[in-house]
């Protein structure tokens, strides 16, 4: 039995979309308690966001507004705590019933707070489309790259990890956090990302992760006979 293990953020879904969606549900609250139409709060957000100013957004927003500063800690929690509106990329579901239907086992390994990601997997439907999920920092401070989250999925998956696939876009918690215990390894390019040398293989698009699947464990099976 051989198994593909899926990162979450900018592998299944571009994360920007729970950014947008996260900034829609802040407008609606200061428009509600500040009168500050919503429109203006969103396009505001994502005009910081795109010149850069990352994780300092809300501060600049009452910058902009003269909103009480104090009001950030609540612009958080709407942020944090909002139910997302999300889509899976093109391909996705495509490669995860194909992958099902030829009887590969499959995960969902994801780094971060695992109530955020929770709603995230639940807005995409992700968790019908695979075996099992697992959150990786409750396995590990921090959760990939370290080992133990990587265990953890194989050891729900009961698959060994030369059997193994791990699928993502990050060059260090993906990829080098696989092959660490021995897994294969796709990377998800896209733009402006480096494929890094260490993956056995790149893709651009998630249709092709069964076919190149396949093809890895196959090579690693025939090395391992």
């Amino acid at each position: 039995m051989a198994a593909v293990i899926f990162d979450l953020d900018d592998t299944l879904y571009p994360h920007v979309q729970h950014v947008h969606s996260g900034f829609a549900a802040v407008a609606t609250y200061v428009d509600r308690q500040c009168g500050v139409p919503a429109r203006d709060v969103y396009s505001t957000l994502r005009r910081m966001r795109e010149l850069g100013h990352h994780g300092t957004e809300f501060q600049r927003l009452c910058q902009v507004y003269r909103l009480d500063p104090a009001i950030v800690t609540d612009l958080i929690r709407q942020y944090q705590t909002h139910h997302p509106q999300l889509w899976l990329k093109h391909g996705a579901v495509m490669a995860l019933n194909t992958l099902r239907e030829a009887g590969w086992r499959s995960a969902l390994l994801t780094n971060g707070d695992p109530a955020i990601q929770a709603k995230k997997v639940h807005a995409l439907g992700v968790d019908a489309l695979v075996d099992h999920i697992v959150y990786a920092s409750e396995h590990a401070p921090g959760g990939k790259p370290a080992r133990a989250p990587f265990i953890e999925v194989l050891s729900r998956l009961q698959v060994p990890p030369h059997a193994a696939v791990m699928v993502g876009d990050d060059p260090v918690n993906d990829i080098e956090g696989a092959r660490a215990v021995g897994m294969r390894t796709i990377f998800i390019a896209g733009a402006g990302r480096v494929p890094p040398p260490e993956a056995d293989a790149v893709v651009h698009l998630l249709n092709d992760v069964p076919r190149v699947a396949a093809a890895l464990v196959g090579q690693e099976m025939a090395h391992a006979a």
